[in-house]
């Protein structure tokens, strides 16, 4: 069974939330090896860490003196680009290492200045839902990271027990989990003297559990990417075609919405119908002569049937 490890006993200072929820899978990514130093500061070079510190010029000269060995009141005055460049001259002649580095960039302070997008891409690059029992070690560590981001993503209200279960759908889980296990939830359920709820069927088959018996691809695509990930803005949500841009209308006299501009098909080509060519655009002078002569004109010579 998949089990956290000691990553898990890192709680972000930053309070119950999404903020707190990507600090601590983060720092559980690096801690597991599902992620290393060396990927970080291939995401994250030392100058944008530097600059992403700009406004912490004590927190950058900290990073800098115990790095490089600079005296702190001297990287004290070194501005970001400066720190940056310092930084990674020690890093380049080995004076430092990339897991020093990035293990003094406290945790939360990695989340709080760090482009969000650009860290959950950190998180995720390995793709771990992929991973197959093939390669045991990383897909053992797949299941635990997995079943981590479950976890405090629950424990950070980001998702409810309700939206997860719903997510994976309960016949996905009947097809899914073996007999003792869905024996587990009936003599759950016969305990229970209240409604058996979603929470009491996760307390049953926890996290951990779950990616034991269905597929990491499935928890991925059904709960993890669509209620955590997009809905709170780590990854951008897919564009689709009814977020396009709408074309510019105008209200009609009769009150329709009409659209302005030139139209046209997907091939570039303008859209069959009534359409009015250069040559057929009729002239202010035009209409004014045209009026003339229907003023001048005898009338027509009527009977009656």
């Amino acid at each position: 069974m998949a089990e956290s490890s000691g990553a898990a006993k890192f709680v972000s200072g930053l309070g119950k939330g999404r903020e707190a929820f990507h600090a601590e899978v983060t720092e559980f990514a690096l801690r597991s090896g599902e992620r290393t130093p060396e990927d970080f500061l291939r995401h994250f070079s030392c100058r944008a860490i530097m600059k992403s510190l700009d406004a912490r010029p004590m927190e950058r000269a900290r990073i800098v003196s115990q790095s490089t060995g600079v005296h702190e009141k001297v990287a004290h005055k070194m501005s970001s680009d400066a720190s940056g460049e310092s930084l990674q001259i020690a890093l380049d002649e080995s004076v430092t290492t990339s897991a020093a580095i990035v293990g003094l960039f406290q945790p939360d302070d990695k989340q709080r200045y760090l482009e969000r997008h650009a860290l959950w891409a950190f998180d995720v690059e390995g793709q771990p839902w992929k991973a197959t029992p093939a390669n045991k070690t990383a897909h053992d560590r797949a299941k635990s990271y997995l079943a981590y981001i479950l976890e405090r993503a629950l424990e950070n209200l980001l998702v409810s027990h309700e939206e997860v279960v719903h997510g994976i759908t309960v016949s996905k889980l009947a097809q899914s989990l073996p007999k003792e296990k869905l024996g587990l939830i009936i003599e759950a359920s016969l305990k229970t003297s209240d409604k058996f709820t979603e929470e009491d069927l996760l307390e049953a088959i926890p996290p951990q559990s779950l990616v034991e018996y269905v597929p990491l691809d499935y928890l991925w695509e059904k709960v993890i990417l669509p209620l955590v990930a997009e809905a709170h803005d780590y990854a951008p949500k897919p564009v689709t075609l009814t977020g396009a841009k709408p074309a510019d209308t105008k209200p009609s006299e009769s009150g329709e919405w009409l659209a302005t501009g030139t139209s046209k098909r997907g091939d570039g080509t303008p859209p069959s119908g009534n359409t009015v060519g250069e040559d057929e655009i009729v002239s202010e002078d035009e209409i004014l002569d045209s009026d003339d002569d229907l003023a001048t004109a005898p009338p027509k010579d009527t009977k009656k049937a």
